[in-house]
């Protein structure tokens, strides 16, 4: 794998996890147990050049 910028192989993957919160309309109607389970989360992987900070998509 090559960084499409820069073309070089020193490269490392991070993983970043993007949240929703609840809104705060289910907390009105639910309570505090309308908290449980109620986000989502997404994880993206990206590659990272070492050398220039290019991030792309694995």
């Amino acid at each position: 794998m090559n960084c499409p910028r820069c073309t070089s192989e020193d490269l490392t993957v991070i993983n970043e996890v993007h949240s929703k919160g609840t809104k705060l309309w289910k907390l009105c109607l639910c309570g505090f147990l309308g908290l449980c389970g109620t986000g989502k989360t997404t994880n993206e992987q990206y590659w990272v050049c070492k050398n220039c900070g290019n991030k792309f998509k694995v």
